[in-house]
């Protein structure tokens, strides 16, 4: 079977020595658990396995992290403005490697899809999710989507530890924040050494308490005065847990649009891990069991998808009964889901969508 390679940005916990909860990686050591506190350094990498139909063990995955920078001569890079300087950061020579990689002809398989996961996702579990995209997202002959990158912040897989989850998705924002700012510095240098964009377009996934990172960080960007640009083409929310009112102005996520040229949001009213969140942990209803509270206030180009009605699926690759029926986890065991999304980041709109 052969291997596939996609690729990798966290801000877990990265060590010289090893110890309990720590997978090596070349001569480092990347926490896997998620009982570290989120920060906002950055490490690049990638991550292959087997194109198997499942992978599910941590040693099914080969993880390797660009080198990078110690702390002092970082701060010198920092202060020079050239190709020359961008070379030796870590996220260059991953941008560069997907960029060299994308400079295809149209009409090739060719996108990138950024995918932020939720609560309840210590690394195994996110990388079972790589997977899993790469099986429904990559591998059809439909899809546009060659290479995925996954933004992996502390998480655990224990419902239990939802508010620490809920804090470090916020300052997982900031981190997330600082990658933005690096991938726009990296189209800059192309700019201004005359070299071609690749024909590919970057689309957006975030589920659950990934879109809580992403609503931290559009307020950091905001709070930093920076502009936001429509980096991403397709942007897909999905089981959102945030506030219903979060597209509304003057909440950060009312910027959405700016970073997106389009945005879906997928919603199910009988979410349970939503109805846990919205009834023992917030104050407000979720985004992402029911759908905006004001469609009006609402930017244009974001449309809301009601799944609400879709059938139980009928070939759950969850592992636990409880995420079987949980209704949470729809845009990979549920095949209408899964096949509308591949339509949209093919440039339709959902069929789920209050526009039909």
């Amino acid at each position: 079977m052969a291997k596939v390679t996609h690729y990798l940005i966290t801000n877990r916990e990265v060590s010289d020595v090893g110890r309990d909860n720590y997978i090596q990686v070349g001569k480092e050591f990347l926490r896997i658990d998620g009982r570290e506190s989120a920060h906002d350094n950055l490490r690049f990498g990638e991550i292959a396995f087997e194109e198997t139909h499942h992978n599910k063990d941590i040693n099914d995955f080969e993880i390797s992290l660009y080198p990078d920078l110690d702390y002092e001569a970082l701060r010198n890079n920092t202060e020079k403005q050239n190709l020359s300087a961008a070379e030796e950061l870590s996220s260059y020579k991953m941008f560069n490697t997907l960029y060299k990689k994308h400079k295809t002809k149209r009409g090739e398989k060719e996108d990138i899809l950024f995918f932020v996961h939720g609560y309840k996702n210590d690394l195994v579990t996110a990388l079972q999710t790589l997977s899993e995209l790469h099986n429904l997202y990559v591998k059809p002959k439909d899809s546009t989507i060659k290479h995925i990158v996954l933004f992996a912040w502390p998480s655990r897989k224990n419902l239990l530890q939802y508010r620490d989850d809920a804090r470090d998705a916020i300052l997982s924002g900031y981190a997330l924040a600082r990658a933005y700012m690096k991938l726009r510095d990296f189209f800059r240098i192309l700019l201004q050494n005359n070299k071609d964009f690749c024909m590919s377009k970057i689309h957006l996934i975030c589920h659950s308490m990934g879109n809580r990172v992403i609503e931290s960080m559009l307020e950091h960007l905001n709070a930093e005065c920076w502009t936001i640009r429509n980096l991403f083409e397709e942007g897909i929310l999905v089981g959102a847990d945030v506030d219903y009112d979060t597209l509304e102005p003057p909440k950060p996520m009312n910027h959405i649009i700016d970073l997106c040229a389009r945005v879906h949001v997928y919603y199910h009213r009988r979410d349970k891990a939503l109805m846990v969140s919205e009834n023992t942990k917030n104050a407000f209803n979720r985004l992402g069991l029911w759908g905006a509270k004001n469609t009006l206030s609402i930017p244009d180009d974001v449309y809301q998808c009601n799944v609400t009605d879709i059938p139980d699926p009928e070939d759950n690759i969850l592992d636990d009964l409880e995420d079987r029926i949980i209704n949470h986890w729809y845009y990979i065991n549920n095949s209408l889901v899964v096949n509308d999304i591949r339509d949209v980041l093919n440039g339709k709109v959902s069929v789920f969508s209050d526009t039909f």
